[in-house]
């Protein structure tokens, strides 16, 4: 989102608002104050399914984390499918933000500490040291994938997005497994 999405909404926004035009980048504030206003809600929703014993595990936080993040690209995916060329309002991508920042917080947070949770003991740094690693990778790839707007348009995109990050959902869901495996390890915390 930190990237190809201003170069779209560049070209296919139409960001005029009250007689001003809004730059792309200010839409860029967007994901970190929805997650702001969202975390409360998302925490409060996590803490009542916990009281009644329903709470999802975090693999399975993360990967509905991952099919909202595909949803949100898939959204894109059908507005730029249906309106081709012609600017779109900006209240759409206010809606993919409030989708995509809702599935994100499924995401951050809770691989966080699971990866803390699930650390050998005195590895806890190095282990979260290692999620931001693994992010690092992920953001030079995410340049490398943001190349393909040029190459498959808009649509198609936004639907090589949503392919991605819902098989990232169908992933994290195979890892369950292993993550019982990893927290059954005697000496964890």
């Amino acid at each position: 989102s930190g990237n190809t999405l201003a170069v779209w909404a560049e070209a296919h926004v139409d960001r005029g608002l009250g007689g001003l035009q809004v730059p792309v980048t200010w839409m860029q504030s967007l994901n970190p104050f929805f997650v702001f206003l969202f975390t409360p809600f998302v925490v409060g929703g996590w803490r009542r399914a916990a009281a009644r014993g329903r709470e999802p595990s975090p693999l399975a936080k993360m990967s509905m984390g991952a099919a909202g993040v595909a949803l949100s690209y898939l959204m894109l995916a059908a507005l730029t499918f249906t309106q081709g060329d012609s600017r779109v309002s900006m209240g759409w991508v206010l809606a993919f933000f409030v989708v995509y920042t809702l599935a994100e917080l499924y995401i951050l947070p809770v691989g966080l500490g699971l990866f803390a949770r699930v650390a050998p003991p005195g590895w806890g740094a190095t282990v979260i040291a290692a999620w931001f690693l693994a992010s690092f990778g992920g953001n030079l790839l995410s340049g490398v994938v943001g190349r393909q707007l040029s190459v498959l348009g808009p649509t198609g995109f936004f639907v090589l997005l949503s392919a991605l990050t819902g098989a990232a959902s169908l992933a994290l869901l195979s890892l369950r497994p292993v993550l019982r495996r990893a927290e059954r390890q005697p000496g964890q915390a």
